[in-house]
């Protein structure tokens, strides 16, 4: 991709979230002052990580001034964030997670568009590391960058949930929410709603990203800028979450709560309505991926498909778009038919670290 030297160089805040994350610190850390991009303000904020992260922190601030380092009591991921964007006094913000890592071109890349379409918002692709093998992730299939009401219609839509054709795939109900893998103007993510993992379980970037890009000029670059790093043991987005349905229903409250509050609420209903379906996908494979009997696993996700909003979601979503695996999955799904239902996930489960959902 051709490094267009942005008109001018406003300052860059790049957050980086650091815990556990000792044999790749120094890697992404690397990739960030190594940038093109000459004007940026690097803060590595440490949420009292238990290995030697504090120490190589504390390092790479002895070796490059614009580098500030920020100790604090262990707070989860969502508020090391939170402390980040406090901080930060760039005109614009990009996360990084710390066993990640960026090519040496994004932020120029990224400001460039931003500066040239007056952007809110630069979007961009990702690359899943696997240790031995890469696996390109783009966003959407070209470059653009749209006014307020494409903004809405073709992106911002597309968090709040599914609809139409997307539902061809429904198992991509969240590749748009990650905060990473964007670069937003300051004010665009301190407008964020920032809750925490903790209490939601996941998708608290969903939830963030509702706010932040309500009302935005976004923009898209299709380029796999960040690489993220799916060989991580430790990673929260690689374990087992006890909980998490319960977790969810609350997460589902914070956006049932941003769709009654919207001007679109009626469009919104069914679009989140079409979002608890297909978070079905994410919740069952977390379920059957718990140590324990059949016959436990079965009777949790039997708990779930009772619950009223589940029961709603699956009886007006619409699987026209979808192949046979999926209108299988939710016929299941409607139907209650939980044994059958976590057989089907437990072999999605099993050709999943072979064939990519």
């Amino acid at each position: 991709m051709a490094n267009k030297k942005p008109a001018g160089f406003p300052l860059v805040s790049v957050i980086v979230p650091v815990y556990g994350t000792e044999p790749y610190l120094n890697q992404c850390v690397q990739s960030i002052v190594s940038q093109t991009y000459p004007n940026l303000e690097i803060i590595l904020v440490d949420d009292e990580s238990p290995d030697s992260c504090p120490s190589m922190c504390d390092n790479w601030k002895t070796r490059d001034n614009r580098i500030e380092v920020i100790h604090k009591k262990n707070g989860g991921l969502s508020h090391v964030r939170k402390v980040g964007l406090e901080r930060a006094s760039g005109s614009y913000v990009m996360f990084v997670d710390s066993d990640d890592w960026i090519d040496h071109n994004t932020v120029e890349c990224c400001v460039s568009v931003a500066l040239n379409s007056n952007s809110d918002c630069v979007m961009f692709g990702y690359v899943r590391e696997y240790g031995s093998s890469s696996m390109e992730t783009h966003l959407f299939e070209n470059s653009f960058s749209y006014d307020y009401d494409l903004s809405e219609s073709r992106v911002h839509s597309r968090i709040v949930g599914l609809k139409e054709n997307d539902l061809a795939t429904p198992q991509f109900v969240d590749r748009l929410s990650s905060v990473c893998m964007k670069l937003y103007k300051t004010e665009t993510a301190r407008s964020g709603r920032i809750v925490s993992e903790r209490v939601v379980g996941t998708s608290e970037d969903t939830i963030f990203n509702l706010y932040a890009l309500d009302n935005c000029r976004i923009s898209y670059i299709d380029y796999c800028f960040y690489h993220y790093r799916k060989t991580n043991d430790k990673s929260i987005t690689q374990t087992y979450k006890s909980g998490l349905s319960d977790k969810w229903d609350v997460m589902y409250a914070y956006i049932a709560e941003y769709v009654e509050g919207s001007e679109k609420r009626d469009e919104y209903r069914q679009l989140f309505l079409n979002r608890v379906s297909c978070g079905m996908i994410g919740l069952g494979l977390n379920e059957v991926a718990c140590p324990g009997s059949l016959r436990n696993t079965v009777k949790r996700i039997r708990s779930i498909l009772e619950k009223p909003l589940y029961k709603k979601s699956f009886a007006q979503l619409d699987t026209s778009a979808c192949g046979v695996k999926w209108k299988l999955f939710f016929f299941l799904c409607k139907h209650k038919m939980a044994f059958f239902l976590t057989v089907l996930l437990k072999i999605i489960n099993l050709l999943r670290s072979r064939v990519s959902l």
